[in-house]
Order: C-alpha cells, then structure tokens, then sequence
C-alpha cells in the first residue's frame, strides 16, 4: 500500500509540475498553430495524470479515514476534470451536442458535491466544532453550478461558441492547478507567511485572478477577430 501511494504520488507531483510549466507554451503561442496544438495536448496529457492520482488518492484518504482531505482533493479533481475535459471535447464539430450533455452532466456531479462539502461544514458548527472555512468556500463556489445548468439547458448546439468554450475550459483547468500547488504543493510557505485566516488567500486568488484573465482574454481575441478565424484552422488540424 505505502509503494502504490509513493508511486502515485510521484506521478501526480511530476506531472503537476510539468503541466503548470506547459500551461503557459499554449496560452503566448499562435493560436491554432503546430506548436500550440502539440504543447497543448501534452498540458492536457499530463493534467489527466493529475487529476487521475488525485482521484485515487481521494480514494486513499477515505480509506484511511481523513475524510476532510479526500473531499477537498476529490472536488478540487473534479472540478479540474470538467473544463479540462469539455475544452478539448467541444472541438470536434460533429460532437458538440455530446459534448453539452457530458458538461451537463459533469455540473450536477459538481453541484451535489458542493451541497455535501456545505452539509459537512454546518454539520461541524452543530456539533460544537470549529467551522472549517473552506468547506463553506468550496460548498459555495461549487454552487455556482447552477447558473451553468441553467444556461447549458438553453444552449443550442448550433449556437456553440466552440473556441471560446475551448479557451475559457483549458484555462479554468490551469486556474484549478494553480490553486491546487499553492495549497497543497507550497503548504509549508504558506503556513508560514500567510497565518491565520490569511492562509484562505492561496485557495481564492488563483480563480479571482484567472477569472479576470479569462474575461480580458475573450474580448482579446473577439476584438482582433482571431476566434473565429481560428475556428477553421483548428477544423482542419484536428
């Protein structure tokens, strides 16, 4: 058992910090060009590594009895799956309403998780515990579901903006990574330099600041009408 955990964790260690290097080749490179095409496929290559010994090490902690570790590890995996995965399904043109079911599908997962993190922290507070800030912050953000639920029922496929669904999901699985390896990868700097309810920080800003950056990067290309010229070469190289 404690080779298999070793081994994962080295995997998911090595990938995740090869996929937080490769996040950046695609995001500067030509748009629709060999080199982003190639770096971006391999950034997706080594985050489903992520993401998959993350699952398993959910497993893990659950089997071990750290239940708080396996649900936050477990949704932090989930919600990395689900753009990471649409950002490329939504691509192929003959798939796309596919690939709208699957993303609907992939929201109410993430919605009945966050109801359950939410349970478990007002379920602390009851029982005279100490509320765990970051299951109200997780259980909130994942809330946030709902809103795409909705606007998924009412999408037609035909009406799919394919590129900016591309960009907006390959960018938020980067933000997830982000976040991930600040919390987790860089725990001990932040224990130490951001004490307190500051630690709560690491969790919050990569998604704050790459919430911005996806915003400024979609009006970027739509103004100098790259999205949709791009469409065509990614049809083709596909």
């Amino acid at each position: 058992m404690e080779t298999i955990v070793k081994t994962l964790l080295f995997f998911h260690v090595s990938s995740g910090f090869i996929s937080l290097v490769l996040f950046w080749l695609p995001v500067f490179l030509k748009k629709g060009g060999k080199g982003h095409r190639n770096t971006g496929k391999a950034y997706v290559f080594f985050m489903w590594i992520v993401v998959i010994s993350a699952t398993l090490l959910s497993l893990k902690n659950v089997i071990i009895g750290k239940y708080f570790m396996a649900c936050f590890l477990g949704f932090i995996a989930l919600i990395t799956a689900n753009p990471l995965w649409y950002g490329m399904a939504i691509l192929k043109k003959d798939k796309v309403k596919s690939s709208l079911r699957g993303r609907l599908i992939y929201e109410v997962v993430v919605l009945l998780f966050s109801i359950g993190l939410l349970a478990l922290g007002f379920q602390g507070i009851w029982a005279g515990n100490d509320a765990n800030v970051l299951l109200f912050v997780f259980g909130g953000l994942g809330l946030t579901s709902i809103l795409n639920i909705m606007k998924l029922r009412k999408t037609a496929p035909e009406k799919t903006d394919r590129i900016k669904d591309h960009m907006v999901g390959l960018l938020t699985s980067g933000i997830a990574a982000y976040t991930a390896f600040f919390v987790f990868g860089a725990y001990t700097w932040v224990e130490q330099y951001l004490p307190g309810m500051w630690g709560v920080l690491p969790w919050v800003a990569p998604g704050l600041i790459g919430g911005l950056g996806i915003n400024y990067g979609v009006k970027y290309f739509r103004k100098k009408g790259m999205i949709k010229d791009r469409l065509k070469t990614v049809q083709t190289t596909s």
